[in-house]
């Protein structure tokens, strides 16, 4: 099952099953990312899903370019935020050539790092789309911090071909692969106990 097929499946139902799972999570994570955000910046968010961050990130923001490689998660959120003029929802990979280098004051990834099997070359992609000194921000579930039964099923998931790559990061190994990649980190916060969802804040390097 290919990654956009694997995604487009689950968006019907993606709402009513980790939307309420993770809900106020979700809350959490738009709250700590606003701390962050003026009301000036253009913000990329990759991987928007359906628009449950979007909605509550773009009010607050001079414009949005949400994009997801799931074309029915982005009708989704493009109906959400239909009402919203500052926005623009596409089904759009990170590496479209009509993302164009520092053209960012912010970039946003929930919920999607640990899904790239190549996670470097993502980093690098966000970095040379973000403005001099422009952010990253991102919350991400860490599976291989402790055991629990999410990351068993979704081992056995990706080992059996039933859902894409799946990687298992540990808190502390993804602020590190995040500071490697060009990036200083701000603060970290942990948002959900178990498996843990790390939200960090990082400035591009200069």
């Amino acid at each position: 099952m290919s990654i956009q097929e694997f995604w487009n499946m689950r968006a019907q139902s993606y709402d009513q099953t980790s939307g309420k799972i993770y809900a106020e999570t979700y809350n959490q994570t738009a709250e700590y990312s606003l701390k962050y955000l003026n009301p000036s910046d253009r913000v990329l968010e990759f991987a928007c899903g359906t628009g449950l961050i979007t909605q509550r990130l773009a009010p607050h923001v001079s414009h949005l370019r949400g994009i997801d490689i799931s074309s029915k998660m982005a009708d989704i959120a493009r109906e959400k935020t239909r009402a919203l003029p500052n926005t623009e929802i596409t089904n759009t990979d990170l590496f479209d050539p009509c993302l164009k280098p520092a053209s960012f004051d912010a970039v946003a990834a929930y919920n999607v790092l640990l899904y790239l099997p190549d996670l470097p070359a993502s980093l690098a992609r966000i970095r040379e789309l973000l403005k001099p000194g422009g952010l990253f921000l991102s919350a991400t579930d860490c599976l291989g911090s402790r055991p629990s039964v999410m990351g068993l099923k979704k081992l056995v998931n990706s080992r059996t071909g039933a859902m894409p790559y799946v990687a298992f990061f540990t808190r502390r190994g993804l602020e590190e692969k995040i500071a490697r990649s060009g990036f200083t980190v701000l603060e970290r916060e942990n948002l959900f106990p178990n498996p843990p969802n790390l939200f960090v804040a990082a400035r591009l390097k200069s």
